[in-house]
């Protein structure tokens, strides 16, 4: 129809519908249908408005977890912790999925021995999944900013992970939506492009909702999500004292475990070609170490179990390599290393190098007197 013809007809229905009061009525209808919609989209417009102000305002004040459920959920945790257990030194464990599946701090509660005269170290688990000692030292930059004051730091140290050029490049590995205004300096001390993570975390600032609808949806409902899609696989099932269990396997599974094993040995056996320690991981344990003694910590080294599978992976030189760095850092940093490498038996150990539930009992239970050894005079600050 023309805009001529519905403007003809128009005049003619107002000519008729005027000759008596209910046509009049039916006229105003007619000229009042579209005010319920622009009433409606004036109250969708501010809603979005809302839940987006009120979106960010949770991200960022009220519930910082749900932006990074995996640290903010161990930060939650461990002010529950300190609560219960305030007279005792903190010790703060940081390190990739090899500390957060073999550290289980509840199992060191139930073994330690209780003495008031020398109150043992309160450890936790402050592990992040696919940590070398970058996201480490970012992990540790977040809890002194949130306000934690541990007495002493434990750092994770792996020679797989202190690679970072090419596909091994550390800050890859960090999803820009996990990342707030706080984290800016570390974005710019170590990421190659940090005006391109900068430019992801302000458009997730203006689009919320959509930025992270997945992040949200793995928190409320993750079984609605597909299971390539799932992320709450480095949180669900964390304990109180920042433990995530792994795999429950009492005894080595005859089928699975050498599966796994052969699935790791092709990944890693890659990583040890042409391998090299990079600068980038050197400076960012040093700079973790330097961080935690201006707050006064004390600090030390772990080197976390591995099966006999996975040191006949690794080369000779890479060894050697791994083992001098480690020896010149702790002379240089004066840190003492707690060298857990030949600790436990290869059942333990289901994939070569992630403990299994009972592994992270049977570690725990040694690891605790070990820190208490490392930290003779540690005592909870005032």
């Amino acid at each position: 129809m023309t805009r001529t013809m519905w403007l003809f007809r128009l005049r003619a229905i107002v000519q008729y519908s005027c000759r008596t009061d209910r046509a009049a009525a039916r006229l105003a209808n007619l000229f009042s249908r579209r005010r319920p919609t622009r009433s409606a989209f004036a109250w969708f417009v501010v809603f979005v408005l809302a839940a987006r102000i009120g979106l960010l305002t949770a991200l960022d004040y009220a519930w910082p977890q749900l932006r990074d459920p995996e640290y903010g959920r161990r930060a939650v945790r461990l002010r529950e912790r300190l609560a219960e257990h305030p007279d005792r030194p903190l010790v703060l464990v940081v390190g990739s999925s090899r500390v957060s599946f073999g550290l289980s701090p509840a199992a060191w509660e139930e073994a330690r021995p209780a003495d008031p005269d020398r109150p043992d170290p309160l450890l936790f688990n402050l592990s992040l999944v696919g940590s070398g000692p970058v996201i480490e030292l970012l992990a540790l930059r977040r809890a002194y900013a949130d306000g934690f004051r541990p007495d002493a730091v434990v750092l994770e140290y792996w020679p797989p992970f202190l690679r970072e050029d090419g596909p091994f490049h550390e800050p890859d590995r960090v999803d820009p939506l996990r990342l707030t205004e706080r984290d800016l300096p570390w974005v710019r001390d170590y990421f190659p492009r940090p005006d391109e993570v900068e430019a992801r975390m302000r458009a997730a600032g203006r689009h919320p909702l959509w930025q992270y609808r997945h992040r949200l949806l793995a928190q409320l409902a993750p079984r609605w999500q597909p299971w390539d899609k799932r992320t709450d696989m480095a949180w669900a099932g964390m304990d109180p004292w920042g433990w995530l269990p792994g795999i429950d396997e009492p005894v080595p599974d005859p089928v699975w475990r050498p599966k796994r094993l052969d699935h790791c040995e092709k990944i890693y056996r890659e990583q040890f070609k042409g391998y090299s320690i990079h600068p980038t991981a050197g400076r960012a344990l040093r700079e973790a170490v330097a961080l935690a003694r201006s707050h006064g910590a004390q600090v030390a080294f772990a080197y976390l179990p591995e099966s006999s599978e996975f040191r006949g992976w690794m080369p000779s030189e890479v060894e050697k390599m791994g083992k001098e760095y480690i020896a010149g850092l702790c002379r240089e940093l004066d840190v003492p290393l707690i060298d857990a490498r030949l600790w436990l038996d290869d059942r333990y150990l289901v994939d070569g190098f992630h403990l299994s539930r009972q592994g992270a009992g049977e570690f725990s239970r040694r690891f605790g007197p070990a820190v208490a050894a490392a930290f003779p005079d540690l005592r909870r600050r005032p």
